[in-house]
Formats: structure tokens, sequence, C-alpha cells
């Protein structure tokens, strides 16, 4: 009978927790129902490049290649170029959500600036960020490939995550394959109709054009030498060519053997555009010796093709024209090389268990701890081993313990678990390299319930919590306060009543900000607003009187971890399992309508 009631505690329990891990992941993101304006190719709006660059006059309305817009001022020359971090850095997740910042770059593609467009954030985060012009200022000494090595990046002081997340989303839209500024217009189908008589359409790969029919079968590749080698100067400058790749099928594995830099041959070139004067351009494009010399030969021949061993002549009169272009073909073809063997390495690393998990450790060096990182660490270590040794059970060393809980945990760290950040980290990923020590507290605030029947977060780890615990009325103190019966019965429903409400909150209006609903934003004081502030003297004060009040009948975070929590009554279902279930259909209908 025991043994049966056992197995049937855990399993009732593991349906109980697989139900809300369900709920949890089903929350979708703030940003589902607002696209992001690089989605619909929409660019910048120029008063918010003018606050970076105040000459600027207009912005074009057709992003290039590369996804920049390009800026130009009264004379209508280019002056610089704008991006957007999404949707590039959707997936770098801050408090709540992704934010979008504007990336303004001059004409080496080093940064002039950065703003901050829109972010699924708190407000006060938010608005915290916007007013610290010293952590936009640090961006203007990045280059494209982001700031220099030892550099630091320095967050804003108490929206550490959003600020950290909006710097990671920069550097994820730069950097990488730098794209060719010389030559930033996509190749039209009308460019390769003569290679290509069936194609209505091409899609741009990082080192290549892949070419489609009308049932979107590849016909062919074609390799620009703009984005791979644009440097190489003729009579008055670079020129651009396109390859076609001839491959052994017409089909999707025609891509694949492209990775292999030995596989494809070039069967023929075309002179595509350049800066040289157009009687030089116009020979080169009809002295079909010249092309003769490069068609035939493989990616690898190409590219390791000695230019002078092969007494390769110029074309008679444009020498340096047609030199400059045979130079471009095999300086393209070397760099086509070298980055198709790098990928084709990547993939070929990420095929094993070791290597990912190999990868995913050596992802660990992002992670840069504060010092209050460290102390929170610090906390979280010294639990069980004073546990261990009776401590909590010291008046004395109790509140010693309550006190280094506020300061650390609270003042010092702000790392405090809510509603806004649950719902945020599961509907967007927990930001455990942004946050590694509130990541840390996050998972001992939902595994032990789950796992050791305890609650070690609302126990021993939040600091709201703890001054409650400090100031808490003796039994018979003239401050003890006991509430009407009625009034305690309704309170007792209320922190439930208000998991549900911001639940289905969430599902029907994912941008709704939760942080309001709880007093934890206050211990971001250097950023909380008075509300947030107000909120949390308010329930100390109802503590004070109250023995716990705010953890016994208002808090909604607490009342979720403590339905996670194993107890003597797990076999046993409950009001609050049914109203899960049913928050777990509802959630499943309306990601189907979605």
């Amino acid at each position: 009978m025991v043994r049966r009631r056992k197995f049937l505690a855990t399993l009732v329990h593991t349906i109980r927790v697989l139900v809300i891990a369900a709920l949890l992941l089903l929350i979708p993101p703030p940003h589902t129902n607002r696209p992001s304006a690089s989605q619909l190719g929409t660019p910048p709006d120029i008063e918010l490049i003018r606050r970076l660059l105040p000459k600027a006059a207009d912005v074009a309305a057709e992003a290039d290649l590369g996804g920049f817009w390009a800026v130009h001022d009264d004379s209508g020359s280019l002056i610089a170029r704008a991006a957007r971090t999404l949707p590039e850095a959707a997936d770098v997740i801050g408090y709540r959500g992704p934010s979008e910042a504007l990336v303004l770059l001059d004409q080496d593609l080093n940064l002039i600036g950065v703003d901050l467009i829109d972010s699924a954030d708190t407000d006060e985060h938010v608005q915290a960020v916007k007013r610290d012009t010293s952590f936009f200022g640090q961006f203007q000494s990045w280059t494209w490939q982001g700031p220099e090595s030892n550099a630091e990046i320095d967050a804003v002081s108490g929206a550490t995550l959003t600020s950290l997340a909006l710097a990671k989303g920069v550097l994820k839209r730069i950097g990488g394959d730098r794209p060719s500024l010389v030559f930033p217009d996509e190749v039209a189908v009308d460019e390769i109709s003569d290679w290509f008589p069936a194609a209505v359409a091409t899609r741009a790969e990082k080192d290549r054009v892949v070419v489609l029919d009308p049932s979107d079968n590849v016909l062919g590749n074609v390799i620009r030498t703009g984005p791979l080698c644009d440097n190489i100067v003729g009579y008055q400058g670079p020129t651009e060519l396109l390859i076609r790749l001839e491959t052994q099928s017409q089909s999707d594995s025609a891509i694949a053997s492209v990775a292999h830099p030995s596989a494809p041959t070039i069967a023929k070139i075309k002179l595509r555009s350049s800066f040289d004067n157009q009687p030089y351009v116009r020979y080169c494009k009809t002295e079909y010796g010249f092309w003769a010399l490069f068609t035939g030969k493989s990616i690898a021949e190409l590219a390791g093709m000695d230019l002078q061993a092969e007494a390769v002549e110029g074309v008679s009169g444009a020498t340096m024209t047609s030199l400059a272009v045979a130079e471009t073909l095999v300086a393209a073809a070397n760099e086509f090389q070298q980055r198709a063997t790098a990928r084709t390495a990547a993939a070929d690393k990420e095929t094993t268990t070791w290597d990912q998990l190999t990868k995913q450790l050596s992802s660990l060096a992002d992670i840069k701890p504060s010092a209050a990182d460290w102390g929170c660490v610090g906390i979280l270590c010294l639990i069980p081993l004073l546990r261990a040794k009776g401590w909590f059970r010291s008046k004395r060393r109790r509140a010693a313990w309550l006190l280094a809980v506020t300061v650390v945990i609270g003042l010092w760290s702000g790392n405090l678990i809510s509603l806004a950040l649950v719902a945020g980290w599961s509907s967007g990923g927990v930001a455990w390299r942004l946050a590694p020590a509130l990541a840390a507290i996050l998972v001992v605030a939902f595994v032990s319930p789950v796992l050791a029947k305890s609650n070690p977060y609302c126990n021993h780890l939040c600091p709201h919590g703890a001054i409650q615990q400090l100031i808490r009325p003796r039994r018979h103190s003239k401050r003890h306060w006991t509430p009407p019966a009625r009034l305690s019965v309704t309170l007792k429903y209320l922190p439930g009543s208000m998991l549900v409400v911001a639940y289905l909150l969430l599902i029907w209006l994912p941008t709704t900000d939760l942080s309001a609903w709880e007093p934890f934003h206050a211990y971001l004081f250097r950023i909380a607003p008075w509300s947030a502030i107000g909120l949390a003297a308010a329930t100390i004060v109802f503590s004070a009187f109250v023995p716990m009040g705010y953890c016994r009948l208002g808090c909604p975070t607490g009342r979720l971890l403590d339905h996670l929590r194993r107890s003597a009554g797990s076999d046993r279902l409950q009001l609050a399992d049914a109203i899960a279930f049913a928050l777990l259909l509802l959630a499943i209908g309306s990601v189907t309508l979605r």
C-alpha cells in the first residue's frame, strides 16, 4: 500500500510538473505579434539616424544585398550606411525579450554609433539604457569585427541584461564575412538568363548565387567575385565578375558539392561591372582567348594559379584592366575555397556528440561574471553547507544570513525571480551567458522544489522574503494582526488568481509587462519607478503586522514554486491542477490558431 501510494504520488507530481513546463514553453515571445521593421524591409527612421549623424538628409528606401540602407547628405553624397539588428539578433534575450537597435556605419564599415529602436524588455530597463550616453558612446570605437579583443563592454547599472543583450545583438549584426560595399547589388535573373534560360529567381548565399527554376529546383550556382574580392584595381578601379560553376547534379545536391573546394568546375565567366573605362572593359569582354585561360579549371586550380608562371598576358589595348580581372579571379577563387573549407570543417566538427559538447563548453568563455555574480554564487554554495551544520536554527546566524541575502542578492545584484523574468525567459530562452548568477538562482528555485521537496528560494534566497522574516511580529506582539476570516479566505486565492490572469494575458497579449505586478523591481533601486518602490514598501508594512503577509497572501511567484514542491499530498489532484490543465488546453488552442 505504501509503495503504491509513493508510485502514485510520483506519477501525479510528474504530470503536474510536465503541465507547468508545457505552460511555460507555450508562452509566446513578446515580439510575436510585432514584426520587426527589418523583416518588412522598412529603413530606419531618418530622425533616429540624425540623432547620430546630424548631416543626414535622407535614407534609401531599399536595402542593399548586405542589408544596409544608404544614408545621404543634402548634396546626395553617400555618408553612411544604416542597419537594424533584427531579425539577426532575435535570439539574444535580455530581461524579457530581444531588443532592436540602429547600427550606423561609415563607408569603411566602422561604427559611427548605435541607438535603441525598440525593446521587449520592461520599460524601466529600456529607459535606463536610453539615458546612459556613455553606454552608447563605447560603440563609436568599434570596427566591423567589433571591439578590440581586450576591451570590456560596459553595461548599464541596474539594466545589465537589457544593455548587454543590445550590445551582443550589435555584435551579431556586424562581423563575419565582410560584405562588398563596392558591388552591393544583387544579381538579377536577366543577367544570367543566357546561362540559365529556365531561371525565374535567384537566392543569394554568403559566397554564391543559387539559380532556381519555377519549381524552386536548383539549376546551378554562380559565384560573384564582388563579395569575395573587390580591392584589386585596374586602370581606374575594381571589376566584378560572374563565374558559372559546372556541377554533377542539377538538384540541391549540387549545392553540397560546392562546399567541397575542388568539386566545382568553372564553366563560363562574365564581366558584370567595372569602374574602368568602357573601351577597356569592352576589349576584355570580346577577347575570348583571354577567358579560355580560366574556364575548365576547378576552383582549387584557379585558386592556386600563378599568373606569371602561366604567362597570362593582358588583353591588347586593355592591359591593366585585364590583368586586374585575372588577379580578381584568382583572389576570389582563393577566398571562396577558404570559406568553403572553413564551413565544411565546421559542419563536420558538429557531427559528433563530443564536438557539440566541446562547442557548448567553449561558449563558457563568453561568460564574464561580475563581482555581484560571484557574490550570488557564493550565497548559493553556502546554503547546503549551512543547512548541514544547522546554522539556520540559530536566530542570530539566521538574521545575519537574511541580512546578507538582502544586501547581496537584493540591493547589490537585483537578482530576484519574478513573473516577468519567468515569462520572458520561458518564451525567449534563458540568458545564462549575460546573467549567469540570475540563471543559477532560477535553476535552484525551480529544480529544488521538484526534486528535493524544498523551496530554498522562498525560504533562504528571496530578499523580499528575507526582510519579512526579519520584521516578522511575534505571536503575542502588539503589532501582530490576524485578518478577518473572510478576508483571509479571499487573500488565500489571490496569488493563484494572479497567476491565471497573468498567463491569459501573456497568451492573448504577449507584450504584457508583468513587472509592475510584484514589488521585486524595487530592488533595482537605481532605475526602479516610484510605483515599484511604493508597492515594495506597502507589502513590507503589511508583513510587519501580518507574519509573512506578502509571501503567504500576495506572491504569485511563490505560489508557482510552492505548486511545484513535492509534499505529502502530492498524490492527490488539486483544484490548481485542474486549472493548469485547462490553461494548457487553451494555450495549445491559441498556438494552433496563431
